[in-house]
């Protein structure tokens, strides 16, 4: 026997509101692809997995690189890549990376030439270090989660005669009229009094 109407057991369930993409997820998504990338291509130009305090590497467009930075290249941007498909996790993931890279920014400042005596350094390097770890810094700032609970927990029905409501804390779905709208505002809502 189905159900018929909307209600816990009708023959659709509800949809989540699709987020809107936030800067974190764009700056994960960009970043995660170019470090990957300019990672293997910094394995072809340098595979050297030598290491100590006079540690030398090859230069790539003025950035001194070898195997150990062609790979935290890398894993840094999967790392960036596995944030890319949620708000909360993007942002998360930026802080992550902007912390790691302002770490190995001191370090390389601090020694001049290596960090941590794994991978060499220059000082463009330093440079796009502090660059990269600032725009992710930046990037979780501007993506901060709202905290509209009305906001967060929206959720569309889809009825074929009416259109899609919005349905949620109040939007009067317990008890109360149904705010009937085309789509859903993915703005906050804003309050009115009658």
């Amino acid at each position: 026997m189905a159900a018929e109407g909307p209600g816990p057991t009708a023959s659709h369930r509800p949809l989540l509101a699709p987020e809107p993409v936030s800067p974190a997820q764009v700056v994960a998504g960009v970043l995660g692809i170019v470090l990957v990338i300019a990672g293997l291509i910094g394995l072809a130009v340098d595979s050297s997995f030598h290491t100590g305090s006079g540690v030398q590497g090859k230069e790539l467009l003025g950035l001194e690189v070898n195997g150990w930075h062609n790979l935290v290249h890398i894993a840094s941007g999967l790392l960036l890549l596995v944030g890319v498909g949620r708000r909360s996790r993007a942002r998360a993931v930026c802080r992550l990376f902007a912390v790691a890279y302002i770490v190995v920014t001191i370090a390389g400042i601090a020694t001049g030439s290596h960090v941590f005596g794994l991978f060499p350094v220059n000082t463009a390097d330093d440079v796009l270090h502090a660059v990269l770890a600032l725009v992710a810094l930046w990037a979780a700032k501007l993506s901060k989660e709202p905290r509209d609970a009305v906001a967060v927990s929206r959720v569309v029905l889809d009825e074929p005669d009416a259109g899609s409501r919005v349905v949620g804390p109040g939007s009067g779905h317990v008890g109360g009229p149904r705010a009937t709208q085309p789509r859903i505002d993915r703005r906050l809502p804003q309050k009115t009094h009658p």
